[in-house]
C-alpha cells in the first residue's frame, strides 16, 4: 500500500495535511449515541435543546499531526505528509483540479465550498485568536450536555487513538486504494 496515495493523487497534498487555525470539537460517534441515551433516560425533563459537540476541543494541529502520523504508522504513505495552512492547500488543489479526476479526488467536487474555509482561516490567522472553531465558527457552550448526560462530563479529550480508529475505518472502507 505504500506509495499509492501518493502516486493516485499525484501530488503530496491530502486533507490530512491541512493544518488550520483553531480548534475541533469533533464528538465520537459512540459517545454521540451514548449521549443521546443519557438524555432518553433522564430522570428529570430532558432540555429542549444541547449542543452535541466536544465539551474539551483540541487544537486542530494536533489532530491533523496525529492523522499525519497514523498514515506513515500504517504504511498508508511512506514519508511525513507535511502540514500546510488550508489556503495553500486549497490552492494547490485548484491548480491540479483541471487535470485530476473529479472521480477519483471527491475534493476537487467540494471546492466552492472550501473557498469561504480557507478565507476564514486566514482570517482567523491574522486575528491571533485560536480560540474559535475551524473555520471561524464559534465554540459552542456544552453546560447542558454535560449536567444531562455523564457520557457528555466525563468525555476525554480526542486523543491520538480516536485518530488512529479512524485511520484503520478509512483503510478499511478502501480510501486509500
Amino acid at each position: 500500500m505504500t506509495g499509492k496515495f501518493v502516486q493516485r493523487s499525484r501530488f503530496r497534498f491530502h486533507p490530512a495535511s491541512v493544518r488550520q487555525a483553531g480548534v475541533v470539537s469533533w464528538t465520537p460517534p459512540h459517545a454521540v449515541s451514548n449521549t443521546i441515551l443519557d438524555v432518553a433516560f433522564v430522570q428529570e425533563k430532558p432540555p429542549i435543546a444541547m449542543n452535541l459537540v466536544h465539551p474539551r476541543p483540541v487544537a486542530c494541529r494536533t489532530v491533523m499531526q496525529a492523522i499525519a502520523d497514523a498514515l506513515v504508522e500504517r504504511k498508508v504513505t511512506s514519508y511525513p505528509l507535511p502540514l500546510v495552512p488550508f489556503s495553500k492547500w486549497l490552492e494547490k488543489l485548484e491548480s491540479n483540479a483541471k487535470d485530476l479526476s473529479k472521480e477519483r479526488i471527491l475534493a476537487i467536487k467540494l471546492l466552492n465550498s472550501m473557498r469561504p474555509i480557507a478565507q476564514s482561516d486566514i482570517v482567523t490567522r491574522a486575528s491571533g485568536e485560536m480560540g474559535v472553531e475551524v473555520a471561524g465558527m464559534a465554540l459552542c457552550v456544552t453546560a447542558v450536555a454535560e449536567r444531562v448526560s455523564p457520557t457528555m462530563r466525563e468525555l476525554k479529550s480526542l486523543s491520538s487513538a480516536d485518530v488512529g480508529q479512524w485511520v484503520d475505518y478509512w483503510m478499511s472502507a478502501g480510501m486509500f486504494q
